[in-house]
Order: structure tokens, then C-alpha cells, then sequence
């Protein structure tokens, strides 16, 4: 793929993902200020327990269905019939583990949480795996970004009026925050079914025997990086859910939320890194390729951080109320792990794209070693800003060992990778002029 197509492709998708950051900032806001400090760290709880399920249960299928519907190597309609029967199979096999589970350990797993809450929050484990299993994932895999997109907003959006109704409306707390998750997302689940299945012509209502071996042979490679990946964004959370009240998760929640907005760039670029290099056969433009973009995503992070830094305790009481004001601190000691994580997961998908995961796996595992035995140490140390820290430092070493990782796997120096080039700027001169002619365009 051409760098300036990749670009209009990022900037969509991104130009998607400011429209999507309004919205979340807005389901943010309704949940910080409807809930309370105690309530939001109750909700965050019982959403993380669904979330946690789908990710020990969903086999990797989700990038396996990225990396062959990218190499167009199998009919959509039999890709499409496969992973809904799987998704299925899968979201009931995790229903009764959770089940099982919040009953048999009802004072270990999420005491504070009421367990309707938490019984309720499992109908998320179905839903959620369709979602990523089908639904975006084949119109990355085929590259219908823009789709993809148009499906990212509605979700959203559906997730943010039924929130507004459950509670400002109803006042029905975290119960009610719950339930409108769970609408949503079915919601998003009919919908798409009806979409994929007149992009791809119909569905194919059994499992493709070739298809379901190639793909569980390249989705359990991923699969245990993908649970360690989602360990380190998220181990911090069970930390401080066991060990500090539900009012400081409450806090760090927001904190983390309102940090990951910048993962914008960063989000959007390695999604389509992925199936890009995937589909790439030419190891040379592969290995000129990721690095502008990674470097690119580092400044743009990194700038954006800065700005953030000097406006957070303004933008926090605005828009969180005087009550998160402890928010602050936590969101600045969170902002350089956003920064250098923002390029890591450039990296990631890229490792990913040439058919290497468990390269990604053991670099996750030694980040998630380091982030567990700090946040142990540092939580106990000086509290709920210990997590942060440890948050932060871990990302840094991330980032530190996949240079390294992806430096060997491509040839690529170390610098070339992280800063900046004065070849850059041919790049921005290009996409200056052609978002300048498509203005001039419409205003004629």
C-alpha cells in the first residue's frame, strides 16, 4: 500500500476516532458524574469481569480472521458462517465459567460488586465476542475502513443515549449503566450480522474444516500474547480492586480513560499496520514501511501529551467535577506509558503481520511480569499512585525490548524506528497539499 493511501486511511480512520472520542469523553463524563467516585469503580469492576472472560476465551480468532481475510485465502461467506458458530459456542462455554465462578468465590471475585450486577454484566461475554470475533474484524481483514468505522460510531452512540436514559432518566445507577452496555452491544450484534452478511453475499452456516485448523493454529499463537497484552493494560484494575477501596478505582479509572484518548493516533495507524503487512509480500517495503509510522505516532503522542500535562487540572473539574480533582496526579504520572506504548503497539502489529505473535507474547510476559511485581511494591508504598507509576514504567520497558524485537526481525536501526527523519516532511508537505486541494474542492 502506498504511504499517502495508508495516510488518508489513518486520517479517516482517525477523523472516526475524534468522532468516537467525543462520544466516549460524553459516556465518560455521564458515568464519572452519575455514578460517583464509588459507583464508577464499581461499574469499571463489573465490566472488567465479562471483559476478562472474553479475552481468556475467544482462542485469538480475532486476528486469525484479520491475517487470512487479508490474504483473501478463504470465501467470506465461509469465514463469516465459522466464526459466528464459534463465537456462540465460545460466549456460552464463557457464560456458565462465569457463573461458576461468581458463585463458587463470591468474596474473592469482585466482592464489592452485587452479584446481579456482575450475572447481568455476563451477557456482555456472548455479545462481545461476536463483536470482535466477526463483525469488525472481517471488515478490517477485507479493509473496509470505512465500515468499520461507521460501525465504531454507532456503537458508541447507541451505548451513550441508552446510558443517558438509564441514568439521568431512570436513575437507575450502576445497575442501570450496566444494562445499557449489554443493549448496545446486542444492538451492534443484530446490525452487523445484517451488514457482513449482504457485504459477503450470505453466510455459510457451518464450520469451514481448513479455515477453523489454519485458523486456531495461528489464533493460539496470538492467544496467549493477547491475554498477556490485555493484562497489561488491565492487571492494575484487579490490583487495586483487591487491595484499595472502590472509590480509589473510581479515580484511576478516569485517569486511565482520559489518558488512553490519546492512544487516538496510535489506534488507528497499527489497526491498519496489521492487515497491510499481512498482505505484503515484498520484505523490503515491509521493513520501510512500519517505521515511519511508528516514529511518526511517537511525536504526534508525545506532543499531544505535553499539551495535556499543562491542561489536565482545568479539563479534569470541568469536566469531572471538583470531586476527581485527585484524578490529576494519577493522569500525569499515566501520560509517559501512553506515550511509549503508543509506538509499541505500531510495533506489535507489525511482528504480528509477518506471521511472528509469540515474538509479541514474550514481550508482553516480561511486561507483565515487571507491572505486577511493581504494582504489588508500589501500591502498598505510596497507594493508588504506585499503580501509575508502575503503569508507566512498565509501558516504557515494553516499547524498550520491542525495538529491540522488531530492530532484528527487520533491519531497521533503533533511530530509524523512534525519531523523527527530515524525510518526514516531504510526507507532511504531501498530505498538506492534498487535504488543502480536497478543501478547495468543496468550497467550489
Amino acid at each position: 500500500m502506498r504511504l499517502n493511501v495508508f495516510a488518508k486511511q489513518t486520517l479517516l480512520t482517525t477523523g472516526t476516532k475524534i468522532v468516537n472520542l467525543g462520544l466516549g469523553m460524553l459516556i465518560s463524563i455521564l458515568l464519572a458524574r452519575g455514578l460517583g467516585p464509588e459507583g464508577k469503580g464499581i461499574y469499571t469492576l463489573a465490566i472488567l469481569f465479562p471483559t476478562l472472560i472474553v479475552t481468556f476465551s475467544n482462542l485469538g480468532l480475532g486476528p486469525a480472521t484479520v491475517y487470512y481475510v487479508a490474504q483473501d485465502k478463504y470465501p467470506l461467506k465461509s469465514v463469516f458462517g465459522s466464526n459466528t458458530i464459534l463465537s456462540l459456542l465460545l460466549g456460552f462455554v464463557g457464560v456458565i465459567a462465569g457463573l461458576l465462578l461468581a458463585a463458587i468465590f463470591p468474596t474473592e471475585i469482585f466482592p464489592d460488586v452485587p452479584r446481579s450486577t456482575l450475572y447481568l454484566a455476563l451477557t456482555l461475554v456472548p455479545l462481545n465476542l461476536f463483536l470482535s470475533q466477526v463483525g469488525t474484524q472481517i471488515l478490517l481483514g477485507s479493509r473496509r475502513i470505512r465500515d468499520l468505522n461507521t460501525a465504531t460510531i454507532l456503537t458508541s452512540f447507541s451505548f451513550l443515549v441508552l446510558l443517558f436514559l438509564a441514568i439521568v432518566s431512570l436513575g437507575a445507577g450502576v445497575q442501570g449503566a450496566v444494562l445499557a452496555n449489554v443493549l448496545s452491544s446486542a444492538l451492534m450484534c443484530v446490525l452487523l450480522f445484517i451488514w457482513i452478511r449482504r457485504l459477503v453475499g450470505g453466510i455459510s452456516l457451518r464450520i469451514a474444516r481448513d479455515y477453523l485448523r489454519h485458523s486456531l493454529d495461528y489464533g493460539l499463537k496470538t492467544y496467549v500474547g493477547n491475554v498477556i497484552s490485555f493484562l497489561n493494560y488491565r492487571i492494575e484494575l484487579f490490583i487495586l480492586g483487591f487491595l484499595m477501596p472502590a472509590a480509589a478505582l473510581g479515580f484511576y479509572s478516569v485517569a486511565v480513560g482520559l489518558a488512553e484518548r490519546l492512544w487516538l493516533v496510535s489506534q488507528s495507524a497499527a489497526m491498519l499496520v496489521f492487515p497491510v503487512i499481512s498482505a505484503e509480500k515484498d520484505e523490503r517495503k515491509r521493513s520501510e514501511f512500519t517505521p515511519i509510522i511508528s516514529r511518526n505516532v511517537f511525536l504526534i503522542t508525545l506532543i499531544g501529551a505535553i499539551v495535556l500535562f499543562f491542561l489536565s487540572p482545568w479539563l479534569i473539574v470541568l469536566l469531572y467535577s471538583q470531586s476527581y480533582l485527585p484524578t490529576v496526579q494519577l493522569f500525569r504520572i499515566l501520560l509517559p506509558g501512553i506515550v511509549f506504548l503508543s509506538a509499541s503497539r505500531v510495533l506489535a502489529n507489525d511482528i504480528a503481520g509477518r506471521g511472528e505473535p509469540l515474538l509479541n507474547t514474550y514481550v508482553g510476559g516480561f511486561g507483565l511480569v515487571v507491572q505486577v511485581i511493581l504494582n504489588l511494591v508500589l501500591i502498598n508504598q505510596i497507594g493508588v499512585a504506585g499503580s501509575a507509576w508502575a503503569t508507566s514504567i512498565s509501558y516504557a520497558l515494553i516499547l524498550l525490548v520491542r525495538v529491540v524485537v522488531y530492530s532484528r526481525v527487520s533491519g531497521n536501526t533503533y533511530a530509524n524506528i523512534i525519531l523523527p527523519q527530515k524525510t518526514d516532511l516531504v510526507l507532511y508537505q504531501r498530505l498538506a497539499r492534498e487535504s488543502w486541494g480536497w478543501v478547495k474542492r468543496r468550497i467550489r
